[in-house]
């Protein structure tokens, strides 16, 4: 993987990894989504390497759309760490996730802060109700049973990191639901929680 992705065979290569949920492209910035956190890869040469990679991933049937100036590779079904599994390891407790599901049951919003908080956000993503009508902030994911959404203003629930002062507004106003990384504003919700660690190496989750 510390190569440097002259053409599509490498970001394919990537992608043949199943803990690799999305990889976004940002000019020939390339940065990775997964099980494993969010780190940053050595970039393409040139915009038509990058976008060479693209088309072929299209035609592997991956998911591609676009958030601002990136581009974004998602599976159509994507598995993240379940809000079990890091009760297991001591990331989260039970009470907390008792919490969690509770806020969101009732469409209050819950923030998550800290390098690592994205990892974590993505797994409490499951605990959205199915059925719910979901908008995909950058780096949300989708909950199994549920349907996304074009705008907000069309949403049950928002989920991503920092998606911006106006949806924040809607959360902080009780508009929609929320499960939201590192907010860009600072707005009071229903659960308010600090995560420690790195992507990579996951700490703890206290209040805030």
């Amino acid at each position: 993987m510390s190569a440097v992705l002259h053409g599509w065979h490498r970001l394919f290569e990537l992608w043949r990894d199943e803990r690799v949920q999305e990889i976004h492209i940002r000019g020939t910035h390339v940065t990775v989504v997964g099980t494993l956190g969010i780190y940053s890869m050595p970039g393409f040469s040139s915009l038509s390497d990058a976008g060479d990679a693209v088309r072929a991933l299209m035609q592997a049937e991956a998911r591609i759309s676009r958030v601002g100036d990136s581009i974004i590779i998602s599976r159509a079904h994507r598995v993240s760490m379940s809000p079990a599994s890091l009760v297991e390891t001591g990331v989260l407790s039970n009470d907390q996730v008792s919490q969690i599901r509770t806020a969101l049951e009732q469409l209050q919003a819950v923030t998550l802060t800290g390098p690592a908080a994205p990892v974590v956000m993505r797994s409490l993503a499951s605990l959205i109700p199915r059925g719910s009508r979901v908008f995909e902030g950058p780096y949300g994911v989708l909950p199994a049973g549920c349907v996304t959404t074009a705008s907000p203003l069309d949403a049950d629930y928002v989920i991503g990191v920092r998606p911006g002062a106006q949806i924040e507004r809607m959360a902080a106003t009780g508009q929609i639901g929320a499960l939201i990384a590192n907010p860009e504003t600072w707005f009071t919700a229903q659960v308010e929680l600090l995560v420690s660690g790195r992507s990579t190496a996951l700490g703890k989750v206290t209040a805030r």
